[in-house]
């Protein structure tokens, strides 16, 4: 059961309250109410964990499009290396090395680009259903309130 599923099921239970008749007050079933706040409790934490995964993953393939780099720019280093043996066959290496090398680095970029959208997206996902979430559970707070009340 989703964060999301469970506060649209808090806001059916509310419109569909009983009014309090010449009032802005509604009457819920309590016990259904209470169960609702519960289970948000309850899976809110494991929203959350999946926020930290995601950062994981992000920063593991941040970690691996760095690593992929480094390697293609010591790939490019040896074959430099490997190359100095004329001065044609120098400058040929050199130019192969700084095409591989600017090649490695569009790919870092890109790949660093595309992580970095995927966790934005996903934050700003969460980020909804959390904001949405707790404006439920405020609302809900306060409507419990000020039903107390009266």
């Amino acid at each position: 059961m989703t964060i999301e599923r469970l506060l649209n099921e808090m806001e059916n239970m509310f419109l569909d309250g009983a009014r309090v008749p010449f009032t802005n007050k509604r009457v819920l079933e309590e016990d259904d109410f209470a169960r609702l706040l519960d289970e948000i409790r309850e899976h809110l934490p494991q929203e959350i964990q999946e926020a930290k995964r995601i950062i994981s993953d992000r920063q593991r393939i941040l970690d691996d499009a760095q690593k992929e780099a480094q390697t293609v720019v010591e790939q490019a280093k040896t074959y430099i290396s490997k190359m100095t043996d004329e001065n044609i066959v120098t400058k040929q290496a050199q130019e192969r090395a700084g095409e591989i090398l600017g090649q490695a680095q569009k790919d870092a970029v890109a790949l660093q680009h595309d992580a970095l959208n995927y966790a934005n997206d996903v934050f700003s996902h969460l980020e909804e259903q959390l904001e949405n979430a707790l404006d439920v559970v405020k609302k809900g707070h306060a409507d419990l309130h000020h039903t107390k009340k009266d």
